[in-house]
């Protein structure tokens, strides 16, 4: 019996100081990411060379992974109760939303040409036009809405107003309602047009779940749970992994089982099932799509805790922003018990591996650049991993959270 006492009191202090260490570790990335922030000059202009002229606001970005950022910096601030990560994210937005009201007014009274090459990081939302625009951005600016509702400002508002609008009756879409890429992006790395992509459930699922909630819309919840759905028709193997993509013309996936793609696959699974209600009958088949990826993950995770670039096979380099993933993935299927609580220690051993990743000024290294759809092993080997990649710090951030979140006594 003592013994048995000394090991429980051992296992509790070996977890008491990974938490700690989490705990600075989400401290550490969330507050590299905080930057000088300022609101621009919002006076109505007349001409092109006024607008420019105009004082700009400074910090502010649209475009995904630094929407992934923000909303894996406001989750960080449920554990670490940071104030200034919380204030930066929320200003960011105000700033953010402020700018975009000015510039649509601008652009309807001066003309589209007026803004071309002008204000790149807002000319996204302006533009919109994918879901890469789109999805990403507005979650985390309505997670940080419903955080404050007191002080959400009107030009939020209209900003989600105007994401919501694209994502559910612009975004183009298969005669089932599957999101696809009907054509080609035509830039220095194009893809096949008529494609299916993983990635493309995280640019908007885990909106579409903040939509249902901030509306009251349970349609949106379910358009989410069916993108899942019938993306894994299409791209999960039988071992549960995930292609990277779909060619709807030639009617087969790509060969590549990406790691990322999956990824964006697992965090909007688990986001997916943390709003749908119990007794809604597409909660099951998702489920079961859920542990299956979950199942063949595991035999594929390195004895560092990491996964690979390309997940099957181990030859090639560990990669973090996945890593990041999955961990949040297994660690929210166990604390939500959709999995065995005991597969906490799969997230736990990831984050493990995380932290080799991460400097002490809260650099995450190891990360892949953006990435499109390749057709062979080479095209995704050989991918940059640039220092400090956006792709990285967010997801870091989100499997930390919810390691930290796990139910007390759990081993």
């Amino acid at each position: 019996m003592k013994i048995l006492l000394l090991f429980l009191a051992a296992a509790a202090s070996a977890l008491a100081d990974d938490a700690t260490q989490i705990r600075q570790i989400l401290t550490l990335v969330s507050r590299h990411q905080i930057c000088p922030l300022s609101d621009g000059d919002y006076t109505p202009v007349t001409t092109a060379a006024g607008l420019k002229a105009a004082r700009q606001p400074e910090g502010i970005q649209w475009i995904y992974p630094w929407g992934v950022m923000l909303y894996g910096s406001l989750r960080s601030t449920d554990i670490t109760r940071d104030p200034d990560v919380l204030n930066f994210v929320q200003t960011h937005n105000r700033i953010a939303a402020a700018d975009y009201d000015f510039l649509s007014r601008e652009q309807s009274a001066i003309g589209p040409d007026a803004l071309k090459g002008f204000r790149p990081e807002l000319f996204r939302l302006l533009q919109l036009g994918s879901l890469d625009n789109c999805g990403a951005m507005g979650t985390e600016m309505l997670d940080g809405m419903m955080r404050d509702p007191e002080h959400v400002t009107p030009g939020e508002r209209r900003v989600v107003e105007r994401v919501a609008d694209w994502i559910q009756h612009r975004q183009d879409r298969l005669p089932d309602g599957t999101f696809w890429r009907p054509h080609t992006n035509g830039g220095a790395e194009p893809w096949k047009p008529g494609t299916i992509w993983a990635d493309d459930l995280y640019m908007s699922c885990p909106f579409l779940v903040h939509w249902a909630a901030y509306r009251g819309d349970p349609a949106a919840l379910d358009d989410a749970a069916r993108q899942i759905l019938q993306m894994a028709a299409r791209l999960q193997d039988r071992d549960g992994i995930w292609f990277h993509a779909y060619f709807v013309n030639e009617h087969r996936h790509s060969p590549i089982k990406w790691g990322r793609a999956n990824g964006w696959a697992v965090v909007s699974e688990v986001e997916v099932l943390s709003a749908l209600p119990e007794n809604d009958p597409l909660r099951a088949p998702l489920l079961a799509v859920l542990r299956r990826h979950l199942e063949g993950l595991k035999p594929l995770q390195a004895p560092d805790g990491l996964w690979r670039q390309v997940l099957d096979h181990p030859e090639l380099w560990e990669e973090t922003s996945c890593s990041a993933m999955f961990a949040y993935g297994f660690a929210r299927a166990a604390n939500r018990g959709w999995i065995d609580r005991s597969n906490l220690e799969i997230a736990r051993q990831a984050f493990a591996g995380l932290e080799t990743r991460i400097t002490p000024e809260g650099i995450v290294n190891g990360t892949c650049a953006g990435t499109s759809i390749g057709i062979d092993l080479a095209f995704y080997r050989d991918r940059p991993r640039p220092s400090d990649d956006p792709h990285g710090p967010g997801v870091v951030l989100l499997a930390g959270s919810e390691i930290l979140a796990a139910p007390a006594g759990t081993p």
